[in-house]
């Protein structure tokens, strides 16, 4: 049965892609006696069918978010234009329903009230498989999600994909796949799940998982076809689902590690429960007062023991001012779940020459205060503060420390109270045999025990443009 629909009943929906973006019911556009801020996602699409039945949506590769507030914008028979509330996004997916096809195209960045652009065609797809694919693959190596890359690292990336579209090779190759399957859309069809294009699920091997090929097997058995170009039909997605799986390990979507710099993320626990150093409780409010309207904020300051002295890394930490840096625990600026009570900072720093040991230094403690306050009734702990050497130990693309609030036996340079310590740590003190306190820490605090260190969830390692 052919579904017909006009131009004025396009469904495009709004998205919510992070919390606190200030989104609110922005009505519909054609209604309103002025045309309200907005941003813009528009471009062409691969198909032409005037009585066609699309659904958009946008996504952040994870889920797919919307309301019940619609736009219709410029809507034809081969265009489209969705409308944003006016924010700023960065790599999200457009993603179209049309007939027995699931669509999609990435977007690297969006501006603030600002229009970007992006066809939904074959090569707008094959692009999609090839970094849900390869992040698929990854996850299971704790790899980063869509929402975690650097727009402007993977712009290099999407450089590579789109030269080697046009060159002989395996690339190519799967475009030219794409490309036949494309042609096998039929947006006349009402089909509850989509024959064609769903996101890939792939083992850490880049072999599909159970039904996780973006080919319908059963679409194929039932109407046979050549899609791999040797003029023979084929009957099933074995031969896609191999390119797929070769040309995704061609590439990195979150761009090349930097080789200049590093990620240094740090995270407090701030809950009662939380352990110390010697496995008891910590006393939160010991040295802090907790009044309404406190937050926890992050002051820090480059060592004099550094060997690597940089105003301006010092001022980035916060050169010795409490309360001014502000930590996260609303699942954003990588912090990875809301509402814990977990609080989150991250930096990028030079991360020097640790085979010379030209390598930064930095001290640092937790403030539980308002910001701009003083550091009374705010600081951990007063006249003490926490070390750690900025080297990424276990080379994931991180500096990761994860600390209680107030923890008096543990990373805690003066009149620290873990017998261990005999009173004070230094660069090398090994408290718990799990290496020195001053680097990244494999101390499990719920556990009381060694373990490994852990890379960080909310938010990717700093990378670069692949060349």
């Amino acid at each position: 049965m052919r579904m017909a629909r006009s131009k004025q009943n396009l469904l495009f929906l709004l998205p919510v892609l992070c919390a606190g973006c200030g989104i609110e019911s922005l009505g519909n556009l054609g209604r309103s006696e002025y045309e309200r801020p907005a941003s813009a996602i528009s471009g062409k699409l691969g198909w032409s069918d005037p009585d066609l039945v699309t659904k958009y949506s946008v996504s952040d590769g994870e889920n797919e978010f919307g309301s019940d507030v619609a736009f219709l914008i410029n809507g034809t028979a081969d265009s489209y234009e969705i409308r944003l509330a006016s924010s700023k996004y960065s790599m999200i997916e457009v993603v179209a329903r049309v007939g027995n096809g699931l669509v999609r195209g990435l977007v690297p960045f969006v501006g603030e009230e600002s229009k970007a652009t992006q066809d939904l065609d074959a090569r707008a797809m094959t692009e999609a498989l090839i970094v849900e694919a390869r992040l698929s693959a990854d996850s299971a190596a704790g790899g980063v999600k869509l929402k975690q890359i650097d727009p402007a690292a993977y712009l290099g990336t999407r450089n590579l994909i789109y030269r080697d579209f046009d060159q002989p090779g395996p690339t190519q190759d799967l475009l030219h796949m794409v490309e036949r399957f494309f042609a096998r859309i039929d947006p006349t069809i009402s089909a509850i799940d989509p024959d064609f294009f769903t996101p890939p699920v792939l083992n850490p091997d880049f072999t599909p998982a159970t039904r996780g090929s973006p080919i319908n097997a059963g679409a194929i058995q039932r109407n046979p076809f050549d899609y791999t170009g040797d003029g023979i039909p084929d009957n099933d997605s074995s031969a896609f689902d191999a390119k797929l799986g070769e040309v995704a390990q061609l590439y990195r979507p979150a761009g090349c590690p930097d080789p200049n710099n590093i990620r240094l993320v740090l995270t407090v626990d701030f809950n009662p429960s939380a352990k110390n150093g010697v496995c008891g409780t910590v006393d939160r409010f010991k040295w802090a007062t907790d009044k309404p309207g406190k937050t926890m904020f992050f002051v820090g300051w480059v060592h004099k023991d550094s060997v690597l002295q940089d105003p301006a890394v010092n001022g980035l930490l916060g050169a010795s001012t409490p309360n001014q840096i502000q930590m996260y625990d609303d699942g954003t600026n990588g912090d990875a779940v809301a509402g814990d009570n977990i609080f989150t900072i991250s930096f990028v720093i030079p991360k020097g020459d640790p085979n010379n040991g030209q390598v930064f230094r930095i001290g640092y403690k937790f403030t539980w205060g308002t910001r701009g306050a003083l550091w009374g009734g705010s600081e951990e702990w007063p006249g003490n503060s926490r070390i750690l050497e900025v080297v990424d130990v276990n080379g994931d693309g991180f500096v990761y420390r994860h600390e209680s609030f107030g923890d008096e036996a543990t990373n805690k340079d003066n009149a620290n109270l873990n017998p261990a310590a005999h009173g004070t740590i230094g660069w090398t003190t090994d408290l718990h045999g799990c290496g020195p306190e001053a680097r990244e820490n494999s101390y499990d605090f719920p556990s009381c025990s060694c373990t490994t260190i852990e890379t960080p969830k909310g938010v990717g390692p700093i990378t670069v443009a692949c060349q």
